[in-house]
């Protein structure tokens, strides 16, 4: 006896399969305009969010320019604050620091977001004190 399953459930199935193929084709377009560079630099500007969020404005030396550059990129509630091995925020920060960190940029056309990852900060601990 042969059971006979509607043409529904199989449009059903092959509908899913191609979205997901077109998904993931998608998602490999995202990867391809995200990258993740490492950053040393001096704090030029600070500009405080709610929550302990927003913005940090660096100057840098870029090799892939061989040029003195300006940047700012998004502090996030995802953005790992770490000054001299302890957990910090964005307030703890101060201008003129220098600080090393990874950012995460994503491109889409000519728009670029530059989100902070990681910023580590090694400040002077005074002797005695």
């Amino acid at each position: 006896m042969e059971i006979k399953r509607p043409m529904k459930s199989r449009s059903f199935v092959l509908t899913m399969l191609m979205l997901g193929l077109f998904t993931a084709s998608g998602c490999r377009e995202a990867k391809e305009n995200t990258e993740v560079v490492t950053l040393e630099g001096k704090v030029e500007k600070i500009e405080l969010a709610q929550g302990g969020l927003g913005q940090l404005t660096i100057s840098y030396h870029s090799d892939k320019h061989d040029q003195d550059m300006v940047g700012t990129g998004l502090v996030t509630d995802e953005t790992e604050i770490m000054i001299n091995g302890i957990v910090a925020s964005l307030a703890d920060i101060r201008e003129g620091e220098h600080i090393r960190g990874e950012v995460r940029v994503e491109k889409k056309g000519d728009d670029r977001k530059q989100i902070a990852m990681k910023i580590h900060v090694d400040r002077a601990v005074p002797i005695g004190g």
